[in-house]
C-alpha cells in the first residue's frame, strides 16, 4: 500500500513542490518504520504474537480506510 500513498502525495502536490512532497513522504515513512518495528518487537515477547498481529492489522485497516477516502476524493474531483 505504501507506494500508492507516495504516488498520491506526488499527484496532489503542486508541480513546484513535488520534490518536497516525495522527501516528506519518505522521511515520515522511514520514521514510522524505525519507530514502529522496534516497538512491535519489544511488545511481542511480553504480550504475545497475537498482540503484534492485532496491532499490525489495526494499522493496515487504518491505511485501507485512508486509501478508500483518497479514492473517493479523487473521483469527486
Amino acid at each position: 500500500m505504501y507506494p500508492g500513498f507516495g504516488v498520491e502525495a506526488i499527484r496532489r502536490a503542486p508541480p513546484n513542490n513535488r520534490g518536497l512532497a516525495v522527501g516528506a513522504y519518505f522521511a515520515y515513512l522511514d520514521l514510522a518504520l524505525s519507530v514502529a518495528s522496534p516497538l512491535l518487537g519489544l511488545t511481542g515477547p511480553g504480550a504475545g504474537p497475537g498482540s503484534v498481529l492485532l496491532a499490525s492489522a489495526t494499522v493496515v485497516l487504518g491505511a485501507a480506510g485512508v486509501a478508500v477516502w483518497l479514492i473517493k476524493a479523487s473521483k469527486a474531483q
